[in-house]
This record gives C-alpha cells, sequence and structure tokens, in this order.
C-alpha cells in the first residue's frame, strides 16, 4: 500500500525531533511514498530554517533534498489545484496542505502527517483518510 507523505513528516526523517522514529517507522509502514511535487520546496524551505538557526549543515541540507526524490514519488501538482482550492475555501485552510489531501483522496491512500490542526480539519472531509504521527488508527 501507498500513502502520501506531507512535509511535516518527511523533514523529521532528517533532523532531530521528537517524533523522527515515528516519521521513519512510517516511511517503512508503505510500500511506496507519494507527495506533490511543491512538497520539495516547503521541505528546503525548512531544512535553510534549520541550517539558519545552526541545526543543520548546509551540504547535509543539500544531500538530504537530493535525497528524497529518490524515495518519494513526485508528482506534478497543478491538476490538483482546482480541487485544493475548493477544499481549501472550504476548510479555511493552506492551498499546500489541501493539495497533499487532494492526492491522497483521489488516490485512495491514507495521508500520512505530522500535523495536528491538518488532521483535524481533514476529519470532516468525505473520503480521507488521515494518519497522524504517534497514533495507528486513522483519526479521520
Amino acid at each position: 500500500m501507498s500513502a502520501v507523505f506531507d512535509a511535516s513528516v518527511i523533514v523529521k526523517w532528517f533532523v532531530d525531533d521528537p517524533l523522527a522514529d515515528a516519521a521513519i517507522q512510517a516511511r517503512r509502514t508503505y510500500a511506496s511514498t507519494v507527495a506533490p511535487d511543491l512538497m520539495l520546496i516547503e521541505v528546503a524551505n525548512v531544512f535553510r530554517r534549520y541550517v539558519v538557526r545552526g541545526e543543520l549543515q548546509s551540504s547535509s541540507a543539500a544531500e538530504n533534498l537530493a535525497l528524497i526524490p529518490q524515495v518519494v514519488d513526485l508528482v506534478d501538482h497543478r491538476g490538483l489545484i482546482p480541487e485544493a482550492f475548493a477544499m481549501a475555501c472550504d476548510l479555511n485552510h493552506s492551498m499546500t496542505d489541501c493539495l497533499y489531501a487532494v492526492m491522497a483522496r483521489r488516490r485512495g491512500v491514507p495521508l500520512v502527517t505530522a500535523d495536528l490542526k491538518l488532521a483535524r480539519k481533514l476529519g470532516v472531509v468525505e473520503g480521507m483518510d488521515v494518519r497522524l504521527l504517534n497514533f495507528p488508527e486513522s483519526i479521520a
């Protein structure tokens, strides 16, 4: 089975975080991982903040960014925009997060996230299967 992973989980594969082990275990749970291609931009921005704070070397961040497409199937996000926009308006939530949600719902696979706010909002969306890190069962 595959799953859509959002940036909140993927970042945790590479940084010191209380949920890092759960994020790595989630990756092992699914046969394949997929995400909108914009995920790389989100992850790069988070890595940049770690670099600025001195918590991650720039060279390590660059290596991590190069590794991600080897383990995550990146899918063009443009076809998701109309449905994600409608969802973002309905939920009053970010477009980027809704891109992940729409991708997961269209594919009929879980969305794996560490974002509690997103998980709660998606709990009211029909056809969503949301897996929050550290929670083995679906919350939606």
